[in-house]
């Protein structure tokens, strides 16, 4: 099992950019990830009401499983309830997949970045996802920055907001930094 992964700090703006024209290249769709009773599903992730939003000022903001349209991804069931059925998603049990933890700004102020990952990139069809998203965002990045991407917009904005590399309590000495 290989796994590759890169962040990208994007605002909502920047975000719009990458997964339109993702999504316009390539049939997919995306499903929440987490702990939940009903899949979430939706073939366009910028119509999410959290997208590009950051409310929890931390890297576990906003997860969604990303297949080929022709995948209907398997879960875990969850026995610790037993009076309703819940279950679990995550990349774990779905091979053909890319994970996507959607970072944004935070309380306007502060810019957490967006992940982009896959524990099978030997897998080839979570190969294709994760490099045809990943050459959406170098289409939509100004520079980069000690490993991070910088989205256009966010890279305009950065006297405005605090880049976070770990969480919204930390001191901003460890924030990202330009040269």
């Amino acid at each position: 099992m290989t796994s590759r992964s890169f962040r990208i700090f994007a605002t909502k703006e920047d975000l719009l950019s990458i997964f339109l024209d993702f999504q316009h290249n390539t049939k997919i769709h995306y499903f929440k990830c987490g702990r939940m009773y009903n899949l979430i599903e939706t073939s366009d992730i910028t119509k999410d009401t959290l997208f590009g939003i950051n409310i929890k000022g931390n890297h576990t903001n906003n997860q969604w499983l990303i297949c080929h349209n022709d995948t209907i991804p398997l879960k875990r069931k969850n026995n610790m309830c037993l009076d309703k059925i819940i279950f679990f998603l995550d990349q774990e049990l779905n091979e053909s997949s890319v994970v996507i933890n959607i970072g944004g700004v935070y309380e306007d102020n502060a810019l957490f970045p967006t992940e982009i990952s896959t524990i099978w990139y030997e897998d080839t069809e979570s190969k294709e996802l994760y490099t045809m998203l990943k050459k959406s965002c170098k289409k939509y990045t100004t520079c980069t920055q000690n490993g991070y991407l910088i989205g256009k917009n966010a890279f305009s904005c950065k006297m405005h907001y605090r880049f976070c590399t770990i969480n919204i309590d930390s001191p901003p000495m460890y924030d990202l930094k330009f040269k």
